[in-house]
């Protein structure tokens, strides 16, 4: 892999990590759009959960006294049925396809968010329903975030409650993500290599992010994060179709 490409590669983590420490979620929506356009759909999905499930593991020891635990299990319990369907889409749906469909997810979920869509609970069954389609989306596009992130701001949760939450939830359905993509033999030496690359820049990115989480105006910082994956998703977007879709 050429050495511009690993730099870049190593500053989306650097940046998504960043993003997601002190937001809260994003670092799926702001990495896979621009890695889809470098990697490739199929390598972006295991490249990104294997970077995710490294930010959340060391996130969660910082986070864990806050998690709001029924919440985060149920949601789980959702998105473990719903991996292998993803994993199947991911397997088995055109890339260049996949990759417009994961441009356009970004697209709609960063405006239904910038927007304030809420989904409002349904008690356990709508939180294995948001879990389910969250679980989906994780092994198919690596994007597991926006149905947790809208359901879980309805529930107008404390800000640390709210990081915490999602940051338990990411960590759990990580692992079992990763598992299926191992099993389905997708994860490669190089793109082991690449997180390995990846960690000083991410812990960089992570330290920075909560440093700056009690000393920053959040309304305005998501709304330059909301900026930032609309042109994200727009690169992806255009490159499907240049390519030819």
């Amino acid at each position: 892999m050429e050495p511009l490409t690993v730099a870049a590669i190593l500053l989306l983590a650097a940046v998504a990590a960043f993003i997601q420490a002190l937001s809260g979620f994003g670092f799926s929506l702001f990495i896979v759009p621009p890695l889809a356009v470098i990697l490739g759909p199929q390598d972006t999905v295991v490249l990104a959960n294997l970077l995710g499930f490294v930010g959340n593991t060391l996130q969660f020891v910082r986070l864990r006294s806050f998690v709001e635990q029924r919440q985060a299990t149920t949601l789980a319990i959702g998105s473990f049925i719903g991996m292998p369907i993803g994993l199947a889409v991911l397997l088995l749906v055109d890339p260049i396809a996949l990759q417009f469909g994961i441009a356009v997810a970004v697209i709609v979920f960063t405006l239904a968010l910038m927007r304030g869509l809420e989904l409002h609970g349904g008690g356990t069954p709508g939180d294995v329903a948001v879990g389910f389609t969250s679980g989906v989306l994780n092994t198919s596009t690596s994007m597991s975030g926006p149905p947790v992130i809208i359901y879980l701001h309805g529930k107008r949760l404390p800000p640390q409650t709210f990081r915490a939450t999602i940051n338990a939830f990411f960590l759990a359905t990580g692992i079992v993500a990763i598992i299926l993509l191992a099993g389905a033999g997708t994860i490669r030496w190089q793109l082991i290599a690449l997180v390995a690359a990846s960690l000083p820049a991410m812990e960089v990115g992570r330290f920075i992010g909560n440093r700056m989480f009690d000393r920053v105006n959040e309304v305005l910082f998501r709304r330059l994060v909301y900026v930032i994956l609309l042109i994200s998703a727009a690169v992806a977007m255009g490159n499907a179709i240049a390519k030819g879709l």
